[in-house]
């Protein structure tokens, strides 16, 4: 799975850099992928490691200490240079501090995208939202109900009744059902998880045939459905594993926080980043800063994490 999320973190850089097909943007097919793996992996993570309810803060705890490092990480650096080539008026305290909390962050989406201080971050706050809600959903034992609500509330989005980028794509009512699509697949929903698969595959080919239908980004959240149910069950299945494979992964979190960070301050140099030398030096300058920020606060976090999973594991199992 580790190069397969690279190659997603790759996948929405090249679209930032204006690579990608006509009328397409790949970018977002990317996200919603990461989105099911999302579901997957939490799933199962919550299974095997926090599986009660006494459990509940150990996993915010856990998560808490996978998404913050190294976002904190880029936004800090991503403030200072805002402020070295644009004064300080770009960013104000206050400002800061919401971004700092990351949870508000895709309710800034779309209409107020300046806000957000590193852009592409608005989809932590959607995956915060999730990691937040998913606990109690895998309790209650009413995925399926929770997926046809969240379903229910996308195909409005879908129709062009409410905004469709905002409502379809970026919050967490129109995207929980996609992250639960990889929570049926964990857990072996097989008939849930075709049904939805089935739907989504028509309201693709009408996003395509129908031009009412074709509102920003139907097609690719859709495609990104088709597409990325069956390879990450896929993936998942063989299971393949390596170092340089698990590196792969490990370096795509940071490939996806900092990019747009190195889009900016090439463009402030006087690069032409909208080309494809401009992605390539946006790439490899984003793959070394990944690593660095892999070893330096990634890792570090990643020992403590798993510490308190191994602290906290004989103590669950005494109490069983």
């Amino acid at each position: 799975m580790g190069f397969y999320r690279l190659f997603l973190a790759v996948l929405v850089l090249f679209s930032h850099c204006a690579i990608k097909f006509p009328s397409y943007n790949q970018g977002v097919t990317a996200v919603i992928s990461f989105l099911i793996i999302s579901g997957y992996v939490i799933t199962k993570l919550i299974s095997y490691k926090f599986p009660k309810k006494s459990d509940l803060k150990s996993f915010y705890i856990d998560r808490a200490l996978r998404l913050f490092p190294q976002f904190i990480f880029y936004l800090i650096i991503t403030s200072f240079l805002y402020l070295f080539f644009d004064g300080s008026g770009e960013i104000s305290i206050s400002q800061f501090l919401v971004n700092l909390i990351m949870l508000p962050l895709n309710t800034f989406a779309v209409y107020f995208n300046n806000y957000i201080i590193v852009p592409q971050s608005w989809s932590l706050g959607l995956e915060l939202q999730f990691y937040l809600l998913i606990p109690f959903i895998l309790s209650g034992r009413r995925k399926v109900m929770w997926a046809i609500l969240s379903f229910a509330l996308f195909v409005p989005a879908f129709a062009g009744l409410i905004n469709t980028d905002y409502f379809g794509y970026r919050m967490l009512t129109g995207t929980l059902f996609i992250f639960l699509l990889g929570s049926m697949m964990a857990e072996g929903e097989k008939k849930s998880l075709w049904a939805f698969y089935i739907v989504s595959c028509v309201m693709l080919l009408f996003s395509l045939t129908v031009k009412n239908l074709s509102h920003e980004f139907n097609k690719e959240v859709l495609s990104g459905i088709v597409i990325g149910v069956p390879v990450v069950g896929l993936i998942f299945k063989i299971n393949l594993k390596s170092k340089i494979d698990t590196l792969a992964g490990d370096l795509s979190y940071g490939v996806y926080l900092n990019h747009l960070m190195f889009f900016y301050i090439f463009n402030k140099m006087g690069f032409s980043v909208l080309s494809t030398s401009g992605a390539l030096i946006i790439l490899g300058s984003s793959l070394t800063m990944s690593y660095i920020s892999l070893r330096l606060i990634e890792q570090p976090f990643y020992r403590m994490r798993h510490r308190k999973i191994r602290k906290d594991l004989p103590e669950r199992q005494a109490s069983k």
